[in-house]
């Protein structure tokens, strides 16, 4: 008894979990740098924060990268995340699933083909088996990385700006993550009557078990106004870099927006959707960089 209590408490700690999402990206030819940081600003003050995981591919698809932004989040075996249904046309595309930059190189950008690797839904919460209302963790998981999202995001791209003269950057695509070791549900489509709800007596009577989803996130006003800030930042200190490459700034703009859809996955399914959504953006036709940009950099 003792050892389990013992194993649980690392286990709480969440860094297993981490561990574990590292060793499966590794082992996918995934460069990993664990415990990113990011500038954050409150409205009061500026505030380094964390978010898990970056892990790039070594592969590109013609001059582009696909990352992943990844957030994990523990529960202990009595607490399952559920997530409602959605079926939208709102930014039901590629271009907002891989999040390009630093310019768009997706030569289809407004296919929503990446969004049919999964069920798609919103609004995650947690429910316990003994039917305590729960703190809400899997919607603070997808709240804390869409906060840290753009500001991690905005300065990897502009570093790919910062390139040999003569030459135009490389490009990335960024898919926000959230690994759960807790079993995610999907409420369905078809359920109307909240009696069936009250009398369920296990998740599958109301719910479909789902290995991972996409996750619909619409960003608050008080996102717009950070990512807009953090542009308009973006814009200031790198004005030497961005000004060299003006079909960039454009591009950049429509981070004030994202991220729209994150990967939410049980650990039990990371492997599969780690190669479900690395093939499909492998399969994409893209346009290189210097075709988007139009004209090569001067030397002088």
């Amino acid at each position: 008894m003792a050892s389990r209590k013992w194993g649980e408490s690392f286990l709480k700690s969440g860094l297993p979990l981490e561990h574990a999402v590292l060793v499966t990206f590794s082992s996918m030819d995934f460069e990993c740098s664990p415990s990113v940081e990011y500038e954050f600003d409150d409205g009061n003050r500026r505030l380094w924060r964390e978010l898990d995981l970056f892990a790039s591919s070594l592969f590109e698809n013609g001059d582009t990268t696909l990352h992943f932004l990844v957030e994990c989040k523990y529960h202990d075996p009595s607490r399952s995340w559920f997530f409602l249904p959605r079926d939208t046309e709102r930014w039901a595309s590629n271009d907002r699933v891989f999040n390009c930059g630093p310019v768009q190189t997706l030569a289809h950008p407004r296919q929503r083909s990446a969004l049919d690797l999964a069920p798609v839904s919103y609004r995650g919460i947690v429910v316990s088996e003994d039917g305590q209302k729960q703190d809400n963790a899997a919607g603070n998981a997808v709240k804390q990385l869409a906060s840290g999202f753009v500001p991690y995001v905005l300065s990897h791209h502009a570093w790919l700006l910062d390139v040999v003269p003569g030459y135009p950057p490389s490009a990335s695509a960024v898919v926000p993550m959230i690994v759960t070791n807790a079993k995610v549900y999907r409420l369905r489509t078809d359920l109307t009557s909240l009696s069936k709800i009250r009398d369920a007596a296990v998740p599958t009577d109301i719910a479909d078990e789902v290995g991972w989803t996409w996750c619909y996130f619409d960003p608050p006003m008080d996102f717009l106004d950070r990512n807009a800030t953090a542009l308009d930042e973006l814009f200031d200190r790198e004005s030497e870099l961005i000004d060299t490459f003006p079909a960039v700034r454009n591009d950049l703009v429509r981070f004030t927006m994202a991220p729209n859809w994150i990967a939410v996955v049980n650990l039990d399914s990371l492997e599969t959707a780690i190669s479900e959504i690395r093939d499909h953006f492998m399969s994409l036709e893209m346009r290189d960089v210097e075709s988007v940009l139009g004209v090569r950099p001067s030397t002088s």
